[in-house]
């Protein structure tokens, strides 16, 4: 039996759901109507070739994909929704002897973020210690030389960090060893939404939320070069990572993670001659002797402006009281 054109129709926006995290999911159903005629063409005989039917006519029903349906059936554009499950199925009762209906269930979820001006932000600041080998206690934490530059930055610090010049505080050590002293960290997590890696109609993919991450991780190991609200003053924290993970099909969840340190993340060394260091005597006690000189060491020299250098825009900053203008 033959059959005329497919005609396409819809059921459009048939279940709106708001999800966990300010996401928002929607299923709808499509339709492929062929009418059996005299002379026509055969209807598709099974769900492949339904698919390929519904794809000749404009539609991308590429799993992970964005989704586009037949031409002339509802669009959801010009927001960008993906194509998380799908299926596809004949009308019960129809067959090559009679009209034929294709159904088409589509599931979508949105790959945008619901607001740009007021962001979806998780944030968990957590206290804690880390042990580190202290000469003194209560030292002279220097000033660092903040440019735009990172490289007149590094330059600059490297003279204020690395040059000669005790560090004061109260002497600790212990005939010239160091203390172990817990020195009070605070971890902070930053987690915004950017959009989930899809596939674009035609087979070419956006990386989505990965380009977020190739972007800050050139900065990872590098002090803020500017106050970050309540994280720190300058220099004191340190970008120590980002991950990203699926929250649905549509988004990713990117998660930033600052460290705060009294010290600015510098370590204490004793000025060393010769396999020895100059000692003073212990007023207290003359058979315990102090390293009479002791150094900063600054492994980390290099800075980036996290409110404008990491991805993360001004409205996501604000979302956790810091206000940030860039360029």
């Amino acid at each position: 039996m033959s059959h005329a054109a497919v005609v396409w129709s819809d059921t459009p926006g048939d279940r709106l759901v708001y999800t966990a995290n300010d996401t928002r999911k929607m299923d709808f159903t499509f339709f492929g109507y062929y009418k059996r005629v005299t002379v026509g063409t055969p209807p598709p005989d099974n769900s492949l070739e339904a698919i390929a039917a519904a794809e000749a006519a404009g539609a991308n029903l590429r799993i992970d994909g964005e989704y586009a349906g037949p031409t002339g059936t509802y669009s959801p554009g010009p927001l960008v929704w993906i194509l998380s499950g799908l299926t596809v199925e004949r009308l019960d009762n129809t067959n090559s002897d009679s009209d034929v209906v294709w159904v088409y269930r589509v599931s979508l979820e949105l790959a945008q973020r619901a607001s740009l001006t007021e962001p979806y932000v998780e944030l968990t600041t957590q206290a804690g210690s880390a042990n580190v080998s202290a000469f003194r206690i209560a030292p002279t934490i220097p000033t660092d030389m903040v440019t735009e530059s990172t490289d007149a930055w590094t330059a600059s610090n490297d003279s204020v960090w690395h040059a000669v010049s005790d560090i004061g505080g109260k002497q600790v050590d212990w005939n010239g060893q160091p203390i172990q002293y817990a020195l009070p960290i605070l971890t902070t997590t930053m987690t915004v939404q950017r959009a989930a890696p899809i596939w674009l109609d035609g087979g070419t993919r956006d990386t989505g939320a990965i380009d977020l991450v190739a972007l800050a991780s050139a900065y990872i190991g590098r002090r803020n070069s500017g106050n970050v609200g309540f994280m720190g003053n300058t220099g004191h924290v340190l970008f120590a990572g980002i991950t990203c993970s699926p929250l649905n099909k549509g988004l990713y969840n990117v998660t930033y993670t600052f460290r705060s340190h009294p010290w600015k993340h510098a370590i204490q060394v004793p000025r060393v001659v010769l396999s020895t260091f100059a000692d003073d005597v212990n007023p207290h006690n003359a058979e315990r002797r102090h390293n009479q000189y002791v150094w900063w060491s600054q492994p980390h020299l290099a800075g980036a402006d996290f409110l404008c250098d990491l991805g993360i825009n001004s409205a996501e900053w604000e979302a956790v009281g810091i206000t940030a203008t860039c360029p």
